[in-house]
C-alpha cells in the first residue's frame, strides 16, 4: 500500500473538513499518481470530495456500509455502491474480488485493517493508494511501504493532523518541487504486516 498526503508545517491536513489550501498543481500530481488504481479513503474525506474520484476505485470506509450504500441522498450523490466483505472459503479468509472491481465502482467497506491484509495475501495488479483522512492515516501508515507527502509550508489552523513519522520511515527523494510545496517520498523497509481475521471455528 502507498500512502499520499498533503500537510502544512504543523503537520495539519484538514479544517472543518476541507483542505485549507488549493494547489491545483498538486491536485495534477496527485490525479496522475492514482488514476486507475484503487484510492481508499474514510467516509467523511469521501463526502467532502462531493463525488467519486474518476477512474479510480473508491474504497470507502464507513462504520454501517449496508446503511449507506441504502441512504437515498448518498446514492443521489454518488451513485450505486457495492458492499465488501470477508468469508471463510476452503479454510482461508477470502476478500470479495479485487479483480472484479472497475475504475468506477464504489466500494463500501468496515474495516480497514482487514481490507489491507486481503490485499497484501491477493496482491492485484493495481495499486492501493491511502488518502486519508487523519483516522486512515493512523490505522494504515505503519502498514504502507511508501509515502509520498506534499508539503505545504506555512504553519495553519485545523482539526485534522498528519501522524508523525516513525524512525522506520526514510526519505528517498523529493519528485516534485514548487514555489507553493514540495512532494516528498518516503519509503518503509519492514511495513507491519496486516493480520487477516481468525478462521471462524465450526
Amino acid at each position: 500500500m502507498i500512502a499520499v498526503a498533503a500537510m502544512s508545517l504543523n503537520r495539519v491536513i484538514g479544517r472543518d473538513n476541507k483542505i485549507p489550501w488549493h494547489l491545483p498543481e498538486d491536485f495534477r500530481w496527485f490525479k496522475q499518481l492514482t488514476t486507475g488504481h484503487f484510492v481508499l479513503m474514510g467516509r467523511k474525506t469521501f463526502e467532502s470530495l462531493g463525488r467519486p474520484l474518476p477512474n479510480r476505485t473508491n474504497i470507502v470506509v464507513t462504520r454501517a456500509p449496508m446503511k449507506l450504500a441504502r441512504d437515498p441522498q448518498f446514492q443521489a450523490t454518488f451513485g450505486k455502491a457495492r458492499i465488501g466483505h470477508w468469508r471463510a472459503r476452503i479454510g482461508r479468509p477470502y476478500q470479495l474480488g479485487f479483480d472484479r472491481f472497475t475504475d468506477r465502482d464504489v466500494w463500501l467497506v468496515r474495516d480497514p485493517r482487514r481490507l489491507a491484509a486481503a490485499f497484501e495475501q491477493v496482491k492485484p495488479a493495481r495499486k492501493l493508494f491511502v488518502i486519508g483522512g487523519a483516522q486512515i492515516y493512523a490505522q494504515l501508515l505503519d502498514r504502507c511501504t511508501d509515502l509520498y507527502l506534499s508539503v505545504v509550508p506555512r504553519e495553519l489552523e485545523g482539526d485534522a493532523f498528519f501522524p508523525e513519522l516513525s524512525d522506520a520511515w526514510r526519505l528517498e527523494d523529493v519528485p516534485l518541487r514548487t514555489a507553493d510545496f514540495e512532494v516528498r517520498h518516503y519509503r518503509q523497509a519492514s511495513p507491519t504486516p496486516s493480520a487477516l481475521p481468525p478462521k471462524p471455528s465450526s
